[in-house]
């Protein structure tokens, strides 16, 4: 809604329920906010759908958004329709089937720029085109690979990056700024990049660290600690009992038989495993010998049945689908819901190591996570859970539950038992995402909504978006198109001229050769926005 205001649009909102203070703040702005159920006609043609340019349809409820879709569709035919959906297969066949102009999950828009900012720093955005990961960050021109590059056509021969806008202090900002354009250190550009291409530049893997010796034997106490907490009271009273009765019982049968400890020992577990020995007792020691092979069979039976249901649980999930344990260099997940599972699906379609941790052991999508990564059942911001995961030797963590203080106590407790570790938090609110970034020291906040937002908008106003994004005061909008008959033999260059800018094609950074017909591209444009909101509002 402030997305579409900002870039000029005239904006009707129909919603069920809405907080008084963003009503009364969207309403001081223009826009004009209905309450009630969007599938209702009359509610429909009072926001105007007669006249409208678009309509997207963007509640929590994927047949809700269908139902709006086709009410739309029925009063204004032709109207541009974004829906959001998270079934993509589902989202696919409506766009073909039901001619529905585009059909986008939040989620699926999101778990890229999760992803990418699990595996490097400053990710504006990432897509797929022609099966290829791209990534859309931005780098300082001071430090790292970028330091000692002059010009703008330099960095984008030497690392193959396609300059997308060059940010520079006291000056607006340049989008696609010109190949021969000089950089000074206080630069900043964006880039749009293969992950191939960005991630051995600015993320490269990190080692595994070997943990401290003390902190190692920490660990495993911890580790041992919690088992032992999970097991049933009445076996760790048994258990706890043993341990006493065994010294005893050696002491015993060293003072009584006159035995060395070796032999009192021996002795000692033989009874407790019900072997009948050769020494001649009186009825005392005998007594004594038959209550300890009964508590030693009924102890020694139930850890043996531990170990077994542990060694054939293992075997189990292996013949199930079940996932080794990464060693290290691994992206933790926390959250299986929409988004992380979708963050899983993302780092797993690129070779990186996951594990996946979600404190609800039925969740919806686990069965299918479970087939492709190692999975944790546990609260993640404890540490014993923390440890299961292999967060100690772990790259990144990415905290995606739909609870924001879930979220940032999981990146807390990732950063105090792993310190070098990325961390990447779901927050809600933009700002407060801002806030935990600069004071807590989390490498990275993102909101879902946030992040899907301008591509709906874009998808609303433009045909065949791949991916938009905010950068400053523009929206960045990634268009898929393929080149026209009008096109043919033209070069990119040459295109400029009409406002029209070749950022890929045949996925790879465009060159300047001749351009063929139905050649598959990715165009660029952008938008001025207006000051957000709470910026006007300060003025």
């Amino acid at each position: 809604m402030e997305l579409l205001h900002r870039l000029g649009e005239t904006v009707v909102v129909i919603t069920e329920e809405v907080r008084e203070e963003r009503r009364q703040t969207a309403e001081a702005f223009g826009v004009r906010v209905l309450v009630g159920d969007a599938r209702n006609d009359r509610l429909l043609r009072e926001a105007g759908l007669d006249s409208a340019r678009a309509l997207i349809a963007a509640t929590d409820e994927d047949l809700a958004n269908l139902e709006i879709a086709l009410d739309a569709r029925r009063i204004h035919p032709g109207l541009p329709v974004v829906l959001r959906l998270f079934d993509q297969r589902l989202a696919l066949q409506l766009e073909t089937s039901l001619e529905v102009h585009r059909a986008l999950g939040t989620s699926s828009l999101a778990a890229p720029s999760f992803t990418a900012a699990a595996l490097g720093d400053a990710v504006l955005a990432g897509f797929t085109f022609g099966d290829v990961p791209y990534v859309v960050g931005r780098q300082p021109v001071d430090r790292g690979p970028l330091s000692g590059c002059a010009t703008v056509e330099h960095v984008a021969r030497r690392f193959r990056l396609l300059s997308l806008a060059r940010e520079r202090p006291g000056e607006a900002l340049a989008p696609l700024p010109a190949p021969e354009d000089l950089l000074l250190p206080s630069d900043r550009l964006a880039f749009l990049s293969r992950k191939a291409d960005w991630d051995p530049l600015f993320n490269p893997p990190p080692a595994p660290q070997k943990r401290p010796l003390l902190e190692r034997i920490s660990g495993l106490f911890r580790r041992g600690a919690a088992i032992w907490l999970e097991e049933p009271l009445a076996l760790r009273i048994v258990f706890l009992a043993l341990c006493v009765i065994i010294p005893v019982t050696v002491f015993l049968f060293h003072s009584y038989f006159e035995l060395s400890l070796t032999d009192a020992l021996f002795l000692t577990i033989a009874t407790l495993h019900g072997e009948i020995t050769g020494i001649d007792t009186g009825p005392g020691i005998k007594l004594y010998e038959i209550l300890l092979m009964i508590l030693g069979s009924i102890t020694l039976a139930t850890i043996y049945s531990m170990l077994t249901d542990y060694l054939v649980g293992s075997r189990l999930r292996k013949l199930l689908g079940g996932r080794p344990m990464p060693k290290g260099g691994h992206v933790v997940v926390v959250g299986i819901g929409h988004v992380g599972f979708r963050v899983v699906d993302e780092l797993v379609a690129l070779g990186v190591p996951v594990v996946a941790v979600d404190a609800n052991a039925d969740g919806f999508f686990l069965s299918t996570v479970r087939s492709q990564a190692p999975l944790v059942s546990g609260d993640a911001r404890l540490d014993d859970t923390l440890l299961r995961a292999g967060l100690p030797n772990a790259r990144a963590v990415v905290a995606a539950t739909g609870d924001d203080s879930v979220n940032l106590g999981v990146g807390l407790a990732a950063r105090r038992m792993n310190p070098s570790i990325r961390t990447v938090v779901r927050l809600f609110d933009e700002e407060f995402a801002r806030k935990v970034e600069r004071a807590l020291g989390v490498d990275t906040a993102l909101g879902s909504s946030r992040i899907a937002a301008p591509t709906f908008v874009a998808a609303a106003l433009f045909s065949n978006v791949a991916k938009a994004f905010v950068l400053d005061d523009q929206l960045f909008v990634l268009l898929g198109r393929k080149a026209g008959s009008e096109w043919a033999g033209r070069t990119p260059s040459s295109l400029k001229s009409e406002n029209v800018h070749v950022l890929l094609r045949k996925g790879e950074i465009a060159n300047d050769g001749p351009l063929a017909t139905d050649e598959d591209l990715i165009l660029g444009l952008w938008r001025k926005l207006a000051p957000t909101w709470s910026e006007q509002a300060e003025r």
